[in-house]
């Protein structure tokens, strides 16, 4: 951790004590008195008396936080579930004990449905033969066809050595292939990079909710160093955020003077954390998109108004907010909104995002084609789109059968950390690369 922002973080650290002293105090007389939560006290009170079937009391009490947080109209503010909590949890912490696969929504709609796009080489489902495109029917016997990759992912994931039966659908099949598979412990690499032409170098941060990612990502830049590159992309597209710190920690590699990040929440800015000297000084420029948000919008923020890169792409997702979390008695957590980052320049970003440098619109991921339809059950339907196949679906027992296709995904590695990229059919990438070596051209 950096020196000049340690300070700075202490400070942070006392405000949580303060927030969690505050919510130590004993709220109960306070909410029987109300008229409201004297009426919440009897719904339950009926609903567990008198409801004609039995209620799980998790359920309702769940339910119930859950729309005490939808009341607040706020997007981040939010309710996780202790199943939630603990996957996150071992996300952050860099490793999970599953089956070494990536899990994507099969409609991207509705979120529903699940996709394997990448299997990691030698994992636990490699070896088991599960293959990228597979798509989840069955996990120990029940039926997951509409459940959403966090849900599968709950069901996948258990103790390393323990067993878990899985049916997938693939293209090509006449049924669902069944495998039996010993979970292990898989790493969380959430860094890409590779070497483009022209000795450019390419690193890609797909989350800042990693605690190893700072070490992680300087591991692969002093590789790419090795590797004799003269500039880099650094690609945020599609990162959503997560860990403050790591955020900072990676801004600060790329700075050596400068502010990185102030703070402001209820009136008071400060100024929340500095460059340290210590710095990757090679020509770079930063890659965003829409959906890149948070950290990634204070990295690209910082590097921006720095003058340290050029910033290309296209206006980021805008949240400048940020969440005190607190662990609740039944082991979830509640994230509600008490900050706002500014960047150095003292900018809010909040609803307005990044503006890139240079406009350039990601095309990476087609549209999605989703049909639905009658036919004979048990018949399998083939699909094309535009002259190319898209692959088939099974007719339902009723008769019914639904397709969806997201098109061709983005190529990923097997190899834990290693970028596969393709400047013909990457736009923004093509834009960034062109952008940054006519930038060290220049120069030279």
């Amino acid at each position: 951790m950096k020196r000049k922002w340690t300070f700075a973080f202490v400070g942070l650290f006392i405000l949580s004590i303060f927030v969690q002293a505050q919510l130590s105090r004993n709220f109960e007389e306070e909410f029987l008195a109300s008229s409201s939560g004297q009426a919440l006290m009897q719904v339950y009170g009926a609903l567990k008396s008198n409801y004609l079937n039995d209620v799980n009391d998790d359920s309702l009490i769940q339910g119930a936080i859950k729309g005490m947080i939808d009341s607040l109209d706020d997007r981040f503010s939010y309710y996780s579930s202790p199943e939630a909590t603990a996957r996150r949890n071992q996300d952050m912490s860099g490793s999970f004990e599953g089956i070494g696969a990536v899990l994507s929504p099969l409609n991207r709609q509705t979120g529903k449905g699940v996709e394997i796009i990448n299997v990691y080489k030698d994992g636990p489902a490699w070896q088991a033969g599960v293959h990228r495109g597979d798509i989840f029917s069955e996990v120990d016997g029940t039926d997951v066809s509409d459940l959403s990759p966090s849900e599968v992912a709950d069901l996948v994931r258990g103790p390393k050595g323990s067993l878990v039966t899985i049916k997938m659908l693939r293209q090509g099949e006449d049924s669902p292939i069944e495998f039996l598979i010993t979970r292990g412990e898989i790493a969380i690499v959430s860094v890409e990079s590779t070497v483009l032409d022209n000795k450019v170098g390419y690193l890609h941060l797909s989350t800042f909710s990693n605690q190893k990612l700072y070490d992680q990502m300087m591991e692969q830049l002093n590789h790419l160093k090795a590797e004799g590159i003269d500039s880099l992309i650094l690609d945020l597209r599609d990162n959503g955020g997560g860990l403050l710190s790591q955020g900072i920690e990676v801004a600060d590699a790329f700075l050596n003077s400068g502010d990185i990040v102030f703070q402001r929440s209820k009136g008071v800015t400060q100024r929340l954390a500095a460059a340290d000297p210590q710095w990757f000084d090679l020509p770079m420029v930063v890659l965003v998109n829409d959906n890149s948000a948070s950290a990634s919008e204070i990295v690209a923020g910082a590097l921006q108004e720095n003058g340290r890169a050029l910033v290309v792409g296209e206006d980021t997702f805008g949240k400048g907010v940020a969440q005190n979390v607190i662990s609740l008695s039944n082991g979830g957590q509640l994230a509600y909104v008490s900050f706002e980052w500014l960047t150095p320049n003292r900018n809010s970003i909040s609803h307005i995002g990044i503006k890139p440098d240079v406009y350039a619109e990601d095309t990476r991921f087609p549209d999605l084609v989703s049909l639905e339809g009658q036919g004979r059950a048990g018949q399998v339907i083939e699909f094309s789109v535009d002259g190319e196949p898209a692959g088939s679906v099974m007719v339902a027992e009723d008769g019914s059968f639904k397709f969806v296709s997201t098109g061709n995904n983005v190529e990923q590695s097997d190899i834990q950390g290693e970028a596969i990229v393709s400047l013909a059919n990457d736009n923004a990438l093509h834009i960034a690369f062109d952008t940054l070596v006519t930038e060290v051209e220049a120069k030279n």
